[in-house]
């Protein structure tokens, strides 16, 4: 087996460059990056086996860029986070993380995890097959509707809220939804009470947009002026 090739990514400069010392002793090569841009600039640039992300600060944006990382490659993925509950690394590994360490880690536990994926994962990433398309080349719900999948095989990770937005706009793609009648499923099924109203509906959904953009998505969700919104015909 030729020498794991490995990026890291996290803000912390110590954390990181411990992250990479350790691996480098584990006889992996490893090499650090602090933002998601320089990780796909590098990406890019090189040839990886495998990515060690550190999301505890990032968020929705971690689980969408774990989303994006698991959509468009066969990268093996690994996720560390300090304070991690276990709903935030359910939902890493929905959104495509092969594994999910909370910090304070044991250095030799990540390494021997990324030894282990390596003996799967084919050869030469950068001749990997192209990620499995949607059925029938539509955006579709899966994993019980926490995940969406795009038509190119794209996947980006919901919140408890989004989720059951983009159903209702699924369920009827091609009409117009309005913003009570999402609200009213908000909290019929659960949503947050404060996520209800109009405005709120606005934010979520904005929120959505970006996150689908920074996993290299445009959305089919319309805004319908004076009423809602909907999910363009597939």
């Amino acid at each position: 087996m030729n020498q794991l090739r490995i990026l890291m990514m996290s803000p912390d400069e110590t954390a990181r460059g411990a992250a990479v010392s350790a691996l480098l002793q584990a006889g992996i090569s490893a090499r650090g990056c602090s933002t998601s841009l320089e990780l796909f600039g590098l990406l890019n640039g090189g040839a990886y086996d495998g990515v060690v992300l550190d999301v505890g600060t990032l968020g929705e944006i971690g689980y969408a860029l774990v989303a994006r990382l698991h959509g468009s490659s066969s990268l093996g993925i690994v996720v560390t986070g300090r304070n991690m509950s276990v709903d935030s690394r359910l939902r890493c590994l929905q959104s495509g993380a092969d594994a999910c360490l909370p910090d304070p880690q044991d250095p030799r536990e990540l390494a021997c995890i990324l030894l282990s994926l390596a003996r799967r994962l084919p050869s030469g990433q950068q001749d990997a097959a192209p990620a499995e398309t949607a059925a029938n080349g539509q955006w579709e719900l899966r994993d019980q509707g926490w995940t969406l999948a795009a038509p190119s095989g794209t996947t980006l990770s919901l919140s408890a809220n989004e989720r059951l937005i983009v159903r209702s706009l699924l369920e009827v793609a091609g009409r117009a939804v309005g913003r009570s009648e999402l609200g009213e499923e908000l909290q019929v099924e659960g949503g947050s009470a404060r996520a209800s109203g109009s405005r709120s509906i606005d934010v979520i959904v904005s929120r959505l947009r970006r996150k689908a953009e920074l996993a290299g998505l445009i959305l089919p969700i319309r805004t319908v002026y004076g009423s809602g919104y909907l999910f363009a015909d597939q």
